[in-house]
């Protein structure tokens, strides 16, 4: 990997890792929640988006039931005077190194499984400390070199 797109890579992990860490998803959504932050009644926000009185609690209701485009979020937050970012972030309590490196452990599981099937039956296993050194020697150079088609489902 060249040194600018490890470099790039490096700085986008760590903004994704910071955005994992914030709190998100507020109970009732995020309309409903900036809302009554601003001290907005529902029937103004319904005014401001140019809608009948009822807009404003469907577009809520469409939230809380992940129903609501992101076009409508990008609306509601202008019309709140604010604005909308969505964000893909690595579940709760992981980083993005630990999903490359469950990948990598994966594939590298793979490719032991595969060679175990072939030293079987030259008898030539390998012992346990041995596998297990060697899952984490090929889960260390594919986290840190990982092929082209490392996320391909069909490798793993």
């Amino acid at each position: 990997m060249s040194s600018i797109k490890s470099i790039e890579q490096a700085q986008l992990r760590a903004q994704l890792n910071q955005a994992a860490a914030l709190p998100w998803a507020p109970q009732g959504g995020w309309i409903r929640r900036v809302r009554k932050a601003l001290g907005m009644s529902g029937a103004a926000l319904s005014k401001r988006l140019g809608g009948s009185r009822s807009r404003a609690a469907n577009l809520e209701r469409y939230e809380r039931e992940e129903g609501i485009s992101l076009r409508n979020m990008r609306e509601v937050a202008e019309a709140m005077g604010c604005r909308f970012v969505y964000a893909i972030i690595p579940p709760e309590g992981q980083s993005v190194e630990a999903l490359v490196e469950a990948q990598a452990r994966q594939r590298a599981q793979a490719q032991l499984a595969d060679a175990a099937g072939h030293m079987a039956l030259e008898s030539q296993s390998l012992s346990a400390p041995d596998a297990k050194a060697e899952l984490e020697r090929i889960t260390n150079e594919l986290t840190h070199k990982p092929p082209r088609d490392f996320w391909d489902p069909s490798k793993a």
